[in-house]
């Protein structure tokens, strides 16, 4: 696929468009341009995180109860768009998130959870039951370690970088119309 769309995370920077990537160049204040390549999921993802300021995030951690020390994270970053999302949907949507993150678009925060915050859809989900029932059927083997099922949540925000980026793709987007 190729796209005709291109951003940047300043204003008024001359960007390149590169297959399937979006190219965004960074702040010009110094000596250097950093360019950010963004693809039409990471877009989408960006567009859909600046309707609001935080959106609700999860990780599906293993515990257990032969040690309170022991703990591994089975899935995350885990962002939900229905109860019914399958695995693939959550490990493609987990790479975007990844993604952004690695470039310093979004923060992924697992500290502090949403005060208010939706998160019955992620104690509610198919895929979260196949995780506890997984963890069930070990449960009476003494090998298995981990046999405490534990959902953590968090939260996904906008950075700095990542609002410049959204502002600068809007702006794009009026030039285009």
């Amino acid at each position: 696929m190729s796209n005709t769309h291109k951003g940047c995370c300043c204003h008024g920077s001359g960007d390149t468009n590169h297959e399937d990537q979006h190219s965004c160049g960074g702040c010009h204040g110094g000596h250097h341009q950093t360019e950010i390549q963004v693809s039409d999921e990471e877009i989408e993802f960006l567009k859909e995180l600046a309707q609001t300021p935080y959106l609700p995030l999860a990780r599906f951690v293993l515990k257990s109860s032969k040690s309170s020390h022991l703990e591994s994270v089975a899935l995350a970053p885990v962002y939900l768009h229905d109860i019914d999302d399958s695995m693939e949907t959550v490990k493609s949507m987990a790479a975007v998130l990844e993604a952004l993150e690695s470039k310093g678009l979004i923060t992924l925060d697992y500290e502090e959870p949403l005060e208010n915050g939706n998160y019955e859809d992620y104690s509610g989900s198919s895929l979260y039951a196949y995780f506890k029932e997984t963890v069930a059927q070990a449960q009476g083997n003494d090998d298995f370690l981990f046999d405490i099922p534990n959902l953590e949540f968090g939260s996904i925000a906008l950075t700095y970088l990542g609002q410049a980026a959204v502002e600068s793709l809007d702006e794009q987007e009026d030039l285009l119309n």
